[in-house]
């Protein structure tokens, strides 16, 4: 649930409390509280709304904010304080007066209670009051709202709220229902998504709708999970609720993922945000963590890829690889089974193994060559022990196993995990050490559609429970609708559909924000002169990437443009400020980008058309199309 703002706001002129004998229409309110609405009705611009129902008791309005007040004579529920701020934030939501929108920040709940009252206490979540201290706290900080963005607020809420009844003279407030002054919701908010267009696309890429503001500002009593189709804005979110903890806690926080390029993206997009924020936040690729906090203790953390290779070629060129290569000739594939199912599972036993759900694998193994696969993964296991080398999985085993043994001696205050879905269970695991099970201290961001990696796993098997604590995101605000529906039409299977057991929405059932958009399917011979004059024919040519599948792909078309008189640069150095050049790389560096323009060369299929694989293509030209917010254009020979 949200936690508002502090409360701010200079009031002109005071409150005086009236007679009670004239305040009998409440009848059967104690005396207390029928003094504490006599002295919040509206005087020198402040309003007041009385409720008819329990949540909230009245809503005051003036230069300080909105807030939801509830009188009690003993402590309420938390889950009443955080019922009536939702009701009234919903009220408020995307709302605009003359300055522009009006959002949550704006609203604060606040519990007033009768002098002597015992057991309140404090609490983050809203402000707590006794009667006697009112008028201080109504009259310190600046102002946030203008005399006239009360008044229509004030407006709003009498002309929207059916619970909610004016507490003041009709003459204070002017103006008829329906007054213009304030604008329709939906009319302010297409606007503010229409002068977001309007500025430079890097600013469009950390656009924040109001109607998200509730999740970024919501409280979770344990780990919680986003979830939504591509384009929902759930990293943009996870930033902007980075910024809001960093706001509300002391210690460190932590954003982290398996996408190696992706923490540098976050990072400029934060510095953006909150740049007085961004020495609270570490932004570190999850291995670099793990390598990190293994050397800071002494530890050898270094992975040698060369030798990692060479390790695993030689079992794969041994008589151990011959029954696997009659199974399935693929190289890439067992090696995924050794790094994403047996290791990246932290499997130490075979009969573990043996009864495993392979999900996602697509090939089934009989005991008997789950029997192969084990010895074949044993004498890679010797092999790198000969070598005296580790991967990248045993450097989050050893760290997982050094937290263990060693906590951290100042844990993060929250721990924020994009790209969930492409984890190990392992490196899933590692996460939930850091983080621990507290109030808000780990958000986990995914999407089952965009996984590029193999293998899968459940919450649960890393100890995460979220107990329904999560939110499905369906307003697509990067793709424009043409590529929204051509995109939407792959068939992407989400293997991760169950983080916590609940329903999932895929990019088909998304609703795009933007209209327009352009696709173009080209099918011919001449694929790399039709690219070219693609993109040369754009508006903005510099704003555009080519995606591949694959490396050697990649350095292909980096050539061809190069060649063509194109400025190129490649795509995992790319960063907001990029400009001048054109981008090109693989689908797994194209995680937390955003182009105007994507272009998807045709590729050549290698191997068998086997279910995994077409997943894993599907899966692959999802991410890629849903990079371009305004033009698409796909090859296919």
């Amino acid at each position: 649930m949200p936690t508002a703002v502090e409360l701010g706001g200079a009031v002109t002129g005071t409150f005086h409390p009236r007679d009670e004998q004239q305040d009998r229409s409440a009848t059967g309110e104690p005396p207390w509280m029928r003094r504490v609405l006599a002295r919040m009705r509206a005087e020198d611009g402040w309003y007041l709304l009385r409720s008819r129902s329990a949540l909230p008791d009245a809503v005051l309005v003036g230069p300080p904010g909105v807030l939801v007040v509830l009188l009690r004579a003993e402590p309420p529920d938390l889950a009443d304080t955080r019922a009536a701020f939702v009701r009234v934030a919903e009220l408020l939501a995307g709302v605009g007066g003359p300055r522009g929108l009006l959002t949550e920040a704006v609203v604060r709940t606040v519990v007033v209670h009768p002098e002597g009252a015992a057991g309140f206490g404090r609490s983050g979540e809203h402000l707590v009051l006794g009667e006697s201290e009112l008028d201080r706290a109504l009259r310190r900080g600046d102002p946030v709202l203008t005399a006239e963005e009360v008044r229509a607020v004030a407006r709003h809420l009498d002309d929207r709220a059916e619970h909610l009844r004016p507490d003041w003279n009709p003459a204070v407030v002017p103006g008829q229902r329906g007054d213009p002054g304030l604008f329709e919701v939906a009319d302010v908010r297409a606007q503010r998504v229409e002068r977001a267009l309007d500025k430079p696309f890097r600013d469009w890429r950390t656009f924040l709708d109001d109607t998200q503001l509730g999740v970024v500002r919501r409280h979770y009593s344990g780990p919680a999970r986003i979830t939504g189709p591509a384009g929902t804005g759930k990293s943009v979110l996870a930033l902007h609720r980075l910024a809001y903890l960093a706001r509300r806690t002391t210690g460190r926080l932590l954003f982290t993922t398996h996408v190696h390029n992706l923490p540098r993206i976050a990072k400029e997009d934060f510095r953006s945000l909150a740049p007085q924020l961004e020495r609270r936040i570490e932004f570190v690729h999850l291995h670099a963590l793990a390598r990190d906090l293994l050397a800071a203790r002494g530890r050898d953390a270094e992975v040698d890829e060369p030798r990692v290779d060479a390790a695993f070629t030689a079992v794969w060129r041994s008589p151990l690889a011959e029954p696997l290569r009659a199974h399935r000739p693929s190289k890439h594939y067992w090696r995924a089974e050794v790094e994403r199912v047996i290791k990246g599972r932290g499997i130490r036993e075979f009969e573990v193994y043996r009864t495993l759900a392979r999900r996602g694998r697509g090939t089934h193994l009989p005991a008997a060559v789950r029997s192969q696969v084990w010895r074949f993964y044993c004498e890679y296991e010797r092999e790198l022990s000969e070598r005296g080398a580790f991967d990248h999985n045993d450097v989050l085993m050893r760290a997982l196993a050094e937290l263990g043994r060693h906590p951290l001696p100042r844990p993060y205050a929250a721990v924020v995990v994009d790209e969930v879905q492409d984890l190990t269970l392992v490196g899933l695991r590692l996460v939930h050490a850091l983080s621990g099970d507290g109030p808000n201290q780990l958000l986990l961001i995914g999407d089952g559609q965009q996984q590029v990696y193999p293998g899968g796993w459940r919450l649960s098997e890393a100890g995460i429970a979220l107990r329904g604590r999560g939110e499905i995101l369906r307003r697509n605000y990067r793709n424009r609708g043409a590529i929204v529906d051509r995109a939407g039409a792959l068939p992407a299977i989400n293997r991760f559909d169950d983080l916590d057991g609940g329903p999932t929405v895929n990019l088909a059932a998304a609703h795009p924000v933007l209209g327009g958009g352009q696709v173009v399917e080209w099918t011919g011979t001449d694929q790399e002169q039709a690219l070219l004059t693609a993109l040369r024919a754009l508006d903005d040519p510099t704003d555009a990437v080519v995606l591949t599948r694959t490396r050697a792909a990649a350095d292909r078309w980096e050539q061809v443009l190069r060649a063509a008189g194109i400025p190129v640069q490649p795509l995992d150095r790319w960063d907001r400020r990029s400009g001048g050049c054109c981008h090109v790389g693989t689908v797994h560096r194209a995680k937390g980008t955003e182009f105007r323009s994507v272009f998807l060369p045709d590729e050549q299929h290698h191997g068998g058309d086997r279910g995994d694989e077409r997943e894993a293509r599907e899966r692959h030209r999802l991410v890629a199309m849903t990079r371009a917010r305004d033009y698409l254009w796909i090859a296919t020979r």
